[in-house]
């Protein structure tokens, strides 16, 4: 690869002259080769196996312009003077990079002084900066001189991979950045090189042109963002087919190829720091002050928040934990980073846990049960558990009936009973018996949360159930709704009066609430037959 830097103070115009004379000259020897703007398209033509000029100019990042230059196999840098110092600029003197030869073109009315061409380890050419007959034949000789160059591999010796690494994945940031700065969308369903569906904040969806050329921009592009994910690198490609991370300050990333056709990757918006419990409005401001007294109380409640994909869990939680005093230790346990209570000034006396899958020798894994377990011994004051889906689900329980209270958890659900039994359901894929899951349950969690849209489209807390204990002789779990929206209604409203501990929780926020039964009946009960209401119960 050859690299080609211009100072940013040259004449556009002129500049532009020199460079296309250069690629001229490059592609009279080698006439497949391309110009490339980063380190992304770099990569994209390397894999067809054509000769690559990468353009940069010096205003770029450094650590961009650093990259390129470890990467290159020659580099010619345009600048108005003899270009002293052009090595140590671009790291160059470094230990393994010295090899790289570089040459300046200065385009200058005279010729530079003798002693600063001769130093620094540099050939210089001078070129007039005025279009002409011999300046142009001068340029096309030296990029013909290069050609040879731009044929070569991209050099990335262990010195240079992260630095690399980093700078592709910047670039590759530049293509969707444009998306993140639109504080006005929820959720960008990008089709490969063909069209987005974009769901605004509203609830209104639009189709829009995609952000990619083709579907190999698409993957290309996944690929470099999933090579610097917050510091942790992941692998996309036949083998890990699926990617999950966080980009930008609010935004998770989901994307599929290889296994999927067309390539396709979900942005979804979180707005964590940007919002408040009262300007969410997804609630009652008797029933807000309620779940807020449920995890900063006098009195507690461990509940469970659920929604389907994309319905708001996650901000909820964020804005209900802002509440807690910072004399209290949360510990976050997640698959993907989305929380960040640290990070987004929600919380900073929280401890942040990710699982980890084992590498490729069996080995490294550190499970949600592990995290459970560790920040119970740091004498966590509270756990919240991020998306679980089934494992660690029995630790989280035995927790909640350990002394912790005010934990919070998320999953993907229906409203209600659909809660309920996805809960057990998760407790009985770790081996749980159907009767044991139950009773955990129903002794360690209190509420259960389900968000869902009203008939404007607005995301709001759409049920809220009180789970009221265990019946042995029945096993069932009794559950008791406690807040409903109905058709009509902007938020939901009490149905029923709660019994036990949440009937505590009420009075302690002095909060006057006054229940309509005719909205929703009498309690329910859950789990009467495990082999027809809930036949996952009977696989062991």
């Amino acid at each position: 690869m050859l690299l080609l830097v211009r100072d940013h103070k040259i004449d556009e115009e002129v500049a532009l002259w020199a460079i296309g004379a250069l690629f001229e000259g490059v592609t009279s020897t080698a006439p497949t080769a391309v110009i490339a703007a980063d380190a992304l398209e770099t990569d994209q033509a390397a894999r067809s196996g054509r000769p690559v000029v990468l353009s940069l100019r010096t205003d770029e990042p450094s650590v961009r312009l650093e990259a390129a230059a470890a990467s290159a196999a020659a580099v010619i840098w345009i600048a108005s003077t003899a270009g002293a110092g052009v090595r140590s600029r671009l790291r160059l003197d470094a230990v393994g990079r010295w090899a790289i030869p570089v040459t300046v073109v200065a385009l200058a009315d005279s010729p530079p002084d003798a002693k600063e061409a001769a130093s620094g380890g540099i050939k210089v050419v001078w070129v007039s900066p005025v279009a002409g007959p011999k300046p142009l034949r001068t340029l096309k000789k030296l990029g013909r001189a290069h050609s040879s160059a731009a044929s070569q591999p991209r050099r990335l010796d262990q010195l240079d991979k992260e630095t690399h690494r980093l700078s592709a994945a910047h670039a590759a940031m530049g293509r969707i950045e444009d998306l993140l700065a639109d504080t006005g969308v929820e959720e960008y369903q990008i089709r490969g090189g063909e069209f987005m569906l974009v769901q605004k904040t509203n609830g209104r969806f639009e189709k829009r042109h995609s952000p990619f050329t083709s579907d190999d921009e698409l993957v290309e592009t996944t690929r470099h963002l999933a090579s610097f994910s917050g510091g942790m690198p992941q692998r996309f490609d036949k083998l890990d087919y699926r990617l999950d991370i966080r980009v930008g300050d609010r935004w998770r990333l989901h994307a599929e190829a290889f296994m999927c056709q067309p390539p396709t990757m979900v942005l979804r918006s979180n707005m964590a720091g940007m919002v408040s419990l009262d300007s969410l409005r997804v609630a009652d401001p008797r029933l807000q002050a309620i779940l807020v007294e449920s995890v900063s109380g006098r009195v507690r409640a461990n509940s469970v928040v659920a929604a389907a994909m994309g319905g708001g869990k996650t901000t909820l939680v964020q804005a209900l934990l802002s509440h807690v005093d910072e004399n209290e230790r949360i510990d976050t346990i997640e698959d993907t980073p989305e929380l960040r209570l640290s990070q987004y000034g929600i919380h900073h006396n929280t401890y942040e846990r990710l699982t980890r899958g084992e590498n490729a020798d069996g080995v490294g894994r550190v499970s949600m049960g592990d995290h459970i377990r560790d920040a119970k011994r740091a004498n966590s004051s509270k756990l919240v558990i991020g998306e679980t889906r089934g494992e660690g689900t029995l630790d989280v329980l035995d927790a909640m009936t350990s002394g912790l209270d005010g934990c919070l958890v998320t999953l993907h659900s229906r409203p209600g009973p659909g809660v309920m039994s996805k809960l057990t359901a998760y407790a009985c894929l770790e081996g749980a018996d159907p009767r044991y899951a139950r009773q955990q349950i129903a002794m360690a969690v209190h509420l259960l949360l389900w968000m869902g849209r009203n008939d404007q489209g607005e995301r709001v807390i759409a049920d809220v159930t009180q789970i009221t204990g265990y019946d042995e002789r029945s096993d069932t779990v009794s559950t008791l709704p406690l807040w409903t929206l109905q058709t009509g209604q902007r938020w939901a409203q009490p149905v029923n009066e709660p019994v036990g501990l949440v009937a505590d929780l009420y009075r302690s926020t002095e909060a006057a609430v006054e229940a309509d039964p005719r909205a929703v009946g009498n309690p329910r009960g859950e789990g009467e037959s495990p082999t027809e209401a809930e036949p996952w119960a009977g696989t062991q």
